[in-house]
């Protein structure tokens, strides 16, 4: 089957054609208003373009400053046009997987699995430091479970998870996480109160929410946040044969902060934001990344086709 991403491919060759293009997006980017050295924050420089990617020596300290350095691009050996289509992929309604982008930009299946996991670690950092505020709801669901499976016990792959909101004037929910308790899996097993308590403290914004409601007691949801945590699970389904629980969090981050782009951007917005994102947050090593937890080969697979 042919992936559905014709249109995105285009828009961005469109735009980035070039190394050339996209470093120039990146410097417009990253200095807005013109050069400033990270070192003295002066002005004014000299940009030194006898190197792939250019840098730009002060005129003050004299220090050489990468637009790349701090940014996921960081010691990238990827052509950055590579990097710029898989930021747009990166996008599409239910994402992609690993193997698809890397038959799409023809690279190794482990160079796509890095530069995604990449991305969603930027975008996990990038999440963390917005809370939740205005109007707020809290509740305790699972993930993975299957509605058409009563019994707790067929489902031992079902995970709690502490979901919180902010509302819409219609009641929709908006800004959403949804944190694993990866500890905690089984039909059976949920989330207590201290975790609900943790989970405020960390997420919302307690000097600016107007409306903190939430929803301790089992059965007693929040309906319009359970669907969001149902669509979450069953989006990472069409898109990944099975997942291992090791990166699971950093999945769910990934459905989060795209249903809201979605939600809330345009097509151009999007994509600018997700560059304003990959740009503020450093790289992620691949030690650091794996170090996480085991790799998802040493563990048992949390089958996303059972939820």
């Amino acid at each position: 089957m042919e992936l559905g991403t014709s249109m995105g491919l285009k828009s961005i060759s469109s735009r980035f054609q070039s190394e050339a293009d996209c470093i120039e997006a990146i410097i417009a980017m990253k200095w807005p208003n013109g050069f400033v050295c990270p070192r003295c924050a002066y002005t004014e420089c000299t940009r030194l373009s006898t190197r792939h990617i250019p840098l730009f020596e002060c005129g003050k300290c004299g220090y050489q400053a990468s637009p790349l350095v701090g940014t996921i691009f960081e010691r990238t050996h990827l052509p950055l046009v590579k990097w710029f289509q898989a930021l747009e992929l990166f996008l599409l309604p239910d994402g992609i997987s690993a193997l698809r982008l890397s038959q799409v930009i023809q690279v190794t299946y482990k160079t796509a699995w890095l530069m995604l996991h990449k991305i969603r670690h930027t975008l996990g950092e990038w999440d963390a430091k917005v809370l939740l505020s205005g109007e707020v709801k809290v509740c305790r669901d699972q993930y993975g479970t299957d509605p058409k499976r009563f019994h707790p016990d067929v489902q031992p792959y079902a995970t709690a998870v502490v979901a919180g909101c902010t509302v819409t004037e219609t009641g929709e929910p908006e800004r959403v996480k949804i944190q694993l308790i990866p500890h905690k899996r089984g039909g059976e097993q949920q989330a207590d109160r201290s975790e609900l308590e943790a989970f405020i403290n960390k997420h919302v914004d307690g000097q600016h929410t107007s409306t903190k409601r939430w929803f301790p007691i089992a059965y007693r949801m929040y309906l319009p946040l359970r669907r969001v945590v149902r669509q979450a699970r069953d989006s990472i389904r069409r898109t990944y044969v099975s997942l291992g629980i090791t990166h699971l969090q950093a999945y769910l981050n990934e459905y989060t902060v795209r249903r809201y782009l979605r939600m809330t951007c345009s097509e151009e917005e999007m994509c600018q934001n997700l560059l304003q994102m990959c740009l503020s947050i450093p790289a992620i090593p691949y030690r650091e990344l794996i170090a996480h937890g085991l790799n998802a080969r040493q563990r048992k697979p949390f089958l996303a086709a059972v939820a």
